[in-house]
């Protein structure tokens, strides 16, 4: 798919019949553009490291004579740790190019074309590159959402005493897609930057707003992810707190049960010593007597712990 833009319209062109003073865009397979780089003017060295599986998670920009290179590895906000596609593009003066790496279900490429329909009148090159650099972030307020709708959930657990190891699990999970995102918007923004700075001269000042948009609101989709996350340490923190008073609690239990039957243990060493002289061992009510002080020390020690409060 190759587009030029003529009186602020897009119409389909061929690649081999580029006027380079017609603005024009496209979407092309990397055999293609294995072909044609020479006569579109791009580094073959770019052409290398598109085909390069060592870059498979790179997501930067590099600058040449004449023209910005650089390869996206695209984020499924619908699957976050899950494959990604991978994109090449290419900023020159008057060219936008965007190259199918690695696409298995041409979703970019369904992109592509709704970016392309984005605009019918007034198109212009900047406003093409704004709209398929802003289709980068597509789902990603949805996803920070269902994160914030999982981190609510798991605060009502807590409130209503659920202590569950499952939660500090979940908390991980969470906090494990958060990092990858912030990771993503933080990539995508250095590249909305470096092309602001714009060191080819490809864009006019006044054009360059639309980037700027872009990178302000791949900034807003960082800023967020922070937020969530220092959400999930303080989740975190009221988690550790709840085990920590239900381990006080089971703790408080042992105790009391502990001094409660620590004077039992007394009498019953004491009356087991079982020495001549001891007078209550031929005592007929002897063992009676022993049953009620038993008795009596348990019911002043509940006693006492209620007062108290431990129990």
């Amino acid at each position: 798919m190759y587009y030029v833009i003529d009186n602020g319209e897009v119409r389909e062109a061929v690649i081999a019949r580029m006027n380079e003073d017609i603005p024009s865009f496209g979407y092309i397979t990397l055999d293609e553009l294995k072909d044609n780089y020479d006569e579109l003017g791009l580094p073959y060295e770019t052409v290398i490291e598109c085909a390069s599986s060592s870059l498979r998670h790179r997501t930067s920009m590099d600058t040449y004579d004449e023209v910005s290179f650089g390869i996206v590895s695209m984020l499924d906000m619908k699957n976050i740790k899950g494959r990604r596609d991978r994109i090449g593009f290419y900023i020159k003066r008057g060219m936008f190019i965007l190259v199918r790496i690695e696409d298995e279900d041409d979703s970019v490429g369904q992109l592509f074309s709704k970016a392309v329909k984005k605009y019918e009148k007034n198109v212009t090159l900047e406003k093409i590159i704004c709209s398929i650099m802003e289709l980068l972030l597509d789902g990603s307020t949805e996803a920070l959402e269902k994160i914030e709708e999982r981190t609510t959930l798991l605060e009502a657990r807590l409130v209503n005493g659920s202590v569950d190891p499952e939660i500090n699990r979940e908390i991980f999970r969470m906090r494990n897609e958060l990092t990858i995102q912030k990771h993503y918007y933080e990539q995508l923004i250095d590249i909305g930057e470096a092309i602001q700075q714009d060191a080819n001269n490809v864009f006019e000042d006044s054009e360059l707003r639309y980037i700027g948009i872009f990178t302000a609101k791949a900034g807003r989709l960082s800023d967020n992810t922070q937020v969530l996350n220092e959400n999930l340490v303080h989740l975190r923190e009221a988690l550790n707190a709840a085990l920590d008073y239900n381990l006080n609690r089971i703790m408080k239990i042992f105790t009391v049960v502990t001094t409660i039957f620590l004077p039992l243990t007394l009498i019953a060493g004491w009356y087991g010593m079982n020495f001549k002289n001891m007078p209550e061992l031929y005592w007929d009510y002897g063992y009676q007597c022993v049953i009620a002080l038993s008795i009596i020390v348990v019911v002043a020690c509940i006693i006492f712990f209620k007062k108290k409060k431990f129990m």
